[in-house]
């Protein structure tokens, strides 16, 4: 029983120094632009079609925060291309794994979480 504390202290101590700080990625969303693509909401911009857009974003409210962070260090080391990442990509280069943890913990607090991928 006594392993089992321990482990878990040791998961709760981990899991919290990797979250990220929301407000400060409220702020980093704000200042490299992530709205352009995925509204100030997160709710995306890819199923708009009231306008024709360049921009396209998809829905990235209430992701995961790992998964998120995941998915920009993808697109910040060129691991995930598409035609749409080359713009993310100038906006992301430059962010430091904390950026991103507070970015991603951001983009998590924007909407319920997401269950499964193709949840409605």
């Amino acid at each position: 029983m006594k392993k089992f504390f321990t482990l878990m202290a040791l998961f709760a101590i981990t899991a919290s120094s990797q979250a990220g700080d929301i407000a400060n990625g409220k702020k980093i969303y704000k200042k490299i632009n992530c709205t352009m693509c995925h509204n100030a909401n997160g709710s995306g911009k890819a199923s708009d079609v009231s306008k024709i857009r360049m921009t396209k974003g998809p829905k990235i409210a209430g992701l995961d925060a790992a998964y998120v962070a995941e998915q920009v260090i993808a697109v910040q080391s060129k691991k995930r291309k598409t035609k749409n990442t080359a713009m993310m990509y100038a906006k992301v280069k430059k962010l430091s794994k904390k950026e991103i943890a507070d970015v991603a913990a951001y983009v998590a607090s924007l909407g319920p979480k997401y269950k499964g991928m193709f949840q409605k």
